[in-house]
């Protein structure tokens, strides 16, 4: 049975997550020691207001994916496939061996810095858009600054923008019978606002070098898999919206029978479910429970 792992993106975030694989495993406290180091703080110890914020929420998200990413490995669990949710995509080059773990961490702190200084922290916003379809939020969004950013499954959709142009849209958005749900995010990402935010990173991905997937990586704002140009495809990244749908049925087509999340907390586990039904397994690894329960 192929196997592909999704890393998460923000959103699921939780207080002390982490934890209990660094007191279980001797690997993984290195990890985070090393992430320590390179960080000049410590991921395990950010308290809920700073665990909210992108400038720290990307960073511990990503040691955490990889931290669970070696334990699933060291139990011999390995993916066939790679993808991930936004930030989430540099676990998955890190896992596909295209970056190492300590390159893959100074870029998304560079990342987050980027993103957490495009704005005053809290002056924009992201919202997820329930029971709805692509077609009828561009059309409730047409001639306003709020633009699709991420296209999760066929029927949720979220939307960003400045906040009071998102406070604006809502009342349009409650009258369409649309289940708004606004987003854990302190900044925007993934839209049109970032555009000065990606040519900036764009400058600092150039001086990294990027190997060959060792596994299938599939990339998450064109859905397609992808072996090289990852310049390109990293800096847009945050400027254009993610094709989760996209990237769920690229790897259905690859053969992937068994999906399993890695990350907090059961969102990308919805979206598969959705677009692939009863016809595949979803696991969710989070913690050391959730781990053990994968091994068994």
């Amino acid at each position: 049975m192929k196997k592909g792992f999704i890393f998460a993106g923000q959103g699921q975030q939780f207080l002390l997550m982490g934890h209990d694989l660094y007191e279980a495993d001797q690997d993984v406290k290195d990890l985070y020691d090393t992430a320590t180091k390179i960080l000049g703080y410590d991921v395990l110890c950010l308290d809920e207001a700073s665990l909210q914020k992108t400038l720290y929420t990307q960073p511990a998200l990503y040691v955490l994916g990889h931290a669970l990413d070696h334990l699933l490995k060291k139990e011999g669990i390995f993916p066939d496939v790679v993808s991930g949710l936004s930030l989430g995509e540099y676990n998955a080059l890190t896992s596909s061996g295209v970056i190492s773990f300590e390159d893959g961490l100074r870029l998304i702190q560079k990342r987050a810095h980027l993103m957490h200084h495009a704005f005053e922290p809290f002056s924009t916003a992201m919202v997820a858009c329930l029971k709805t379809d692509l077609q009828t939020i561009e059309a409730l969004l047409e001639k306003t600054q709020v633009e699709v950013c991420n296209i999760n499954t066929p029927s949720q959709i979220v939307i960003g923008g400045m906040k009071q142009d998102i406070e604006t849209i809502l009342p349009q958005l409650k009258h369409a019978k649309v289940i708004a749900i606004p987003l854990k995010v302190s900044t925007v990402s993934h839209m049109s606002l970032l555009c000065e935010v990606s040519d900036a990173l764009k400058e600092v991905l150039r001086n990294q070098r990027f190997l060959t997937p060792h596994v299938m990586f599939v990339n998450n704002i064109e859905g397609v898999l992808q072996h090289e140009g990852f310049v390109e495809s990293l800096s847009l990244h945050i400027s254009r919206p993610t094709q989760m749908v996209k990237v769920i049925q690229t790897m259905r087509q690859q053969g992937v029978e068994h999906f399993i999340e890695v990350g907090p907390k059961g969102s990308i586990s919805k979206f598969i479910k959705e677009i692939c039904g009863e016809s595949v397994k979803i696991s969710n690894v989070y913690d050391m429970q959730t781990l053990r329960s994968e091994c068994e």
